[in-house]
């Protein structure tokens, strides 16, 4: 299987390639750059044997023969035109921004403005790859969803699905800072942000929440903070007046995720720094009984199972593979 990673200079488009480059039955036709074609992709990467030598444009990657799988790591609304070219040479997109994660266009332009391509959304969908319920199409363009939504949505998801519907959550979500991508930023400085917390976004406002109630089918109040790391995510997430104790919570999950070599669900609260670099969640569950909250916890890797890997695993799902080619431990 031929693939091509169109982005691959930005951190999800480089984890892309570093994963992809071990994986077993896909390989790299192309890493596309449309500010650094030509040159050596060492400049980037530390050399593999699954890596091109060089970065391409968009032009040079038109002529070539159209690969199996584009994974396009742009920025939302970026690249539309060649969205149509790849659609028309019959490629299946993987899209890791936003453009392609809402199918109505009003309920995109709440969020992110009028989409550059609303013909397009047609061809769109959008889901989670540990969703046993997950269906592909022949071809098309996936939204590959945001970081948080992916750890909000493998501890949340599964309790919808037994108990229906949830009318209100609180979401405190932190995450390392190439969740806000590799273009230059004073706030995101390493004397900035060295020995530095901080919320950001107003509370329910972030571009993440549609996706998030989305899942949940109510109400989430959500709050991102940036914490002082380069990768990771972790989520608290706050059920009020929940009737359920966490050992019914835990054997749900363990029900929806049997067999499923990415979820860990342990007693013990996770930590970002045992997911790095893997595609796998720690999911845990506690209870307030004063309160009568329920509290689940969720960490991932926010360039991994927040991005590219879960964009991979939903390749192999398309692709006819099994989920977990290419991105188990043992496999690295």
């Amino acid at each position: 299987m031929r693939v091509a990673v169109v982005g691959a200079t930005g951190y999800a488009g480089m984890t892309l390639l570093r994963w992809l480059a071990r994986h077993p039955v896909m390989k790299l036709a192309a890493a596309v750059s449309g500010h650094a074609g030509g040159e050596p992709l060492d400049e980037y990467l530390i050399p593999s044997p699954g890596l091109p030598d060089r970065l391409v444009d968009y032009e040079t990657f038109a002529t070539m023969d159209p690969p199996d799988v584009v994974f396009a790591a742009l920025s939302t609304g970026e690249g539309m035109e060649w969205f149509r070219r790849w659609l028309e040479a019959g490629v299946r997109v993987i899209d890791l921004g936003a453009s392609f994660r809402f199918a109505e266009a009003d309920r995109f332009a709440q969020y992110y403005g009028p989409h550059p391509a609303p013909e397009l959304l047609a061809y769109g969908f959008s889901g989670y790859a540990d969703d046993p319920a997950m269906t592909y199409p022949e071809r098309g363009i996936l939204g590959n969803p945001g970081c948080y939504p992916t750890a909000f949505a493998l501890a949340v998801l599964p309790l919808v699905r037994a108990w229906g519907p949830i009318a209100y959550l609180v979401a405190d979500g932190k995450s390392g800072v190439t969740g806000a991508g590799r273009r230059p930023r004073v706030n995101l400085l390493m004397g900035e942000m060295a020995e530095n917390f901080e919320p950001y976004s107003e509370p329910g406002r972030h571009r993440h929440t549609p996706e998030m109630e989305g899942v949940s089918g109510g109400v989430v109040l959500f709050q991102p903070h940036l914490v002082p790391m380069a990768q990771g995510l972790s989520m608290t997430i706050y059920w009020p007046d929940c009737p359920h104790r966490p050992e019914a919570v835990v054997e749900v999950w363990r029900a929806f995720y049997r067999d499923n070599p990415f979820v860990f669900i342990s007693s013990r609260k996770p930590r970002t720094q045992a997911v790095r670099e893997t595609n796998q969640v720690w999911l845990a569950a506690a209870r307030d009984d004063a309160r009568r909250t329920l509290v689940l916890y969720s960490a991932i890797d926010n360039l991994v199972k927040g991005a590219a890997g879960h964009a991979i695993q939903h390749a192999n799902r398309w692709l006819g593979l099994p989920a977990a080619t290419g991105l188990l431990p043992r496999e690295l």
